[in-house]
C-alpha cells in the first residue's frame, strides 16, 4: 500500500478511513466503532489528507500501551501522543481516486459472504501466500479445518489472482477475531475483512491485479440516468452509518426497488459506501465535484456524443449503433445487455457497458 493518503470519514457513530494501492486495483477501509473510542467532541464529514513521513514515523513508534490522540477537521487530521505531534492539512484529491472510490462500493454492494476463518487459520492461508508479485490465479474455498487452495474452479471457491495483495493483513491477523470473506459473482471481485470486534479492515481486492477500480465503469449506467429518485433521498442523507431504505423509502414516497435504484446513482455521485459487516449503505460525501467524474469518463462522453449525432436506431429488443462507419447491435433481452463491438467481446460485462450500451440505454430514456 504504497499510497497511505486516506479518505477520513466522520460519522455518527463509526470513524472510517478509506484509501488505494498505488495501481488502485486494491481498496482498504479501516471502520472504528465508538466503543473503540473516547470522543471528546463530535462533527460529522468528510476530509482526505496525505500522510506525510513525519506521521508515518509516529505511526510506527505507536506501541500498544500509547495514548494516541486523533483530530480531524474539514482541513486537516492531527495526530499526537508522547513522542511528539504531527498535522497533515487537506490536499487535493486525484481524480482516479474519486472514480475508484465511488466503483468500489457498487463491487461491494453485490458481495456476498463465501466463508470465515479462525485468527490461527487465517495465519496460516496469508503466510502461505507467495512472497513476491504473482499473476497466477488460484480458488480459494473455506472448509472446517481452513482452506483449500487449487489451480481449478471450485464449486463456491473465491478466484484470487494477485495474493500477494493480501500481505497487508499478515502483520494484523493475529490481532484479530476472525476473517471474513466475500465474494461478488458478478465482478469476480473479493473482498476480505479482518474483525477486531470494534474495528474492521477491510481489503477489496479487483478481480486482476493489473486492473484498477477507476477504470471499471461498474456505475456508468447509474452515471448516465437522471434518477428523479436519488433527488428524493438527498434531502434524507444526515451522515447515518447504517442506511435503512425502508424508513428512505416512506420518507421519499418512494417504493423499495426504486430506492434500491437510487442507492446505486447516489453511490455512482460519492454520496454512499457499502458496509459489508452490516450489509448496509452509509452516508459519506467526497470532497469533490461528482459532475466533474462524469464529464471526464470516456465512455460516457463518447456515448452522449452517439446520442447527439442521431446514431442509434432503436429496435425492437435493442438497437443499432453506428460509431466510426461500422454498426453494431446492441441487444437488449434479459438483465445483461450484450454487443457485437470488440470491446464487448473482450470484457463482457466485468468492466461495465460498452459506449454502444450506454448510447442506447441514454436514448432510451431521453425517448421516455
Amino acid at each position: 500500500m504504497r499510497e497511505a493518503d486516506p479518505v477520513v470519514t466522520v460519522g455518527r457513530d463509526t470513524l472510517r478511513f478509506e484509501g488505494f494501492s498505488a495501481c488502485c486495483s486494491t481498496y482498504i477501509r479501516l471502520d472504528i466503532d465508538d466503543n473503540a473510542l473516547e470522543v471528546e467532541h463530535r462533527g460529522k464529514g468528510t476530509t482526505n489528507v496525505d500522510f506525510g513521513p513525519e506521521l508515518r514515523a509516529l505511526l510506527t513508534r505507536t506501541s500498544p500501551d500509547s495514548r494516541m490522540e486523533i483530530t480531524i477537521g474539514s482541513d486537516a487530521v492531527g495526530l499526537s501522543h508522547e513522542l511528539g505531534t504531527v498535522t497533515e492539512r487537506k490536499v487535493p484529491l486525484p481524480v482516479r481516486w474519486i472514480k475508484g472510490l465511488a466503483e468500489v462500493q457498487g463491487h461491494l454492494s453485490c458481495m456476498e459472504k463465501a466463508f470465515s476463518l479462525s485468527t490461527v487459520q487465517a495465519q496460516r492461508f496469508l503466510r502461505g501466500l507467495p512472497r513476491s508479485k504473482s499473476d497466477h490465479r488460484i480458488w480459494v474455498k473455506g472448509n472446517s479445518t481452513g482452506v483449500r487452495t487449487t489451480t481449478r474452479p471450485v464449486p463456491d471457491g473465491v478466484p484470487l489472482r494477485g495474493g500477494h495483495r493480501l500481505r497487508v493483513l499478515e502483520s494484523l491477523v493475529s490481532k484479530a477475531r476472525a476473517l471474513h470473506v466475500y465474494f461478488s459473482k458478478v465482478f469476480q471481485s473479493s473482498a476480505w475483512v479482518l474483525d477486531f470486534g470494534t474495528q474492521r479492515v477491510c481489503l477489496v481486492l479487483n478481480a486482476e491485479p493489473w486492473r484498477g477500480f477507476p477504470g471499471d465503469g461498474r456505475l456508468l449506467s447509474d452515471l448516465a440516468h437522471i434518477e428523479v429518485e436519488s433527488t428524493a433521498l438527498r434531502a434524507q442523507l444526515n451522515w447515518q452509518d447504517e442506511l435503512d431504505l425502508q424508513s428512505l423509502a416512506r420518507g421519499g414516497s418512494l417504493s423499495l426497488d426504486q430506492v434500491k435504484t437510487a442507492m446505486s446513482h447516489l453511490a455512482a455521485s460519492g454520496l454512499v459506501g457499502f458496509d459489508l459487516s452490516r450489509s448496509a449503505w452509509f452516508h459519506r460525501v467526497l470532497p469533490f465535484d461528482m459532475d466533474r467524474v462524469a464529464a471526464m469518463n470516456p465512455r460516457l462522453s463518447a456515448a452522449r456524443q452517439l446520442v447527439e449525432d442521431k446514431a442509434v436506431k432503436i429496435l425492437p429488443n435493442g438497437a443499432d449503433v453506428t460509431s466510426e462507419a461500422v454498426t453494431h447491435r446492441v441487444r437488449l433481452e434479459g438483465d445483461s445487455p450484450s454487443c457485437t463491438c470488440p470491446w464487448y467481446s473482450r470484457n463482457k460485462s466485468a468492466r461495465g457497458p460498452c459506449k454502444h450500451i450506454l448510447a442506447v440505454e441514454i436514448a432510451l430514456e431521453q425517448s421516455g
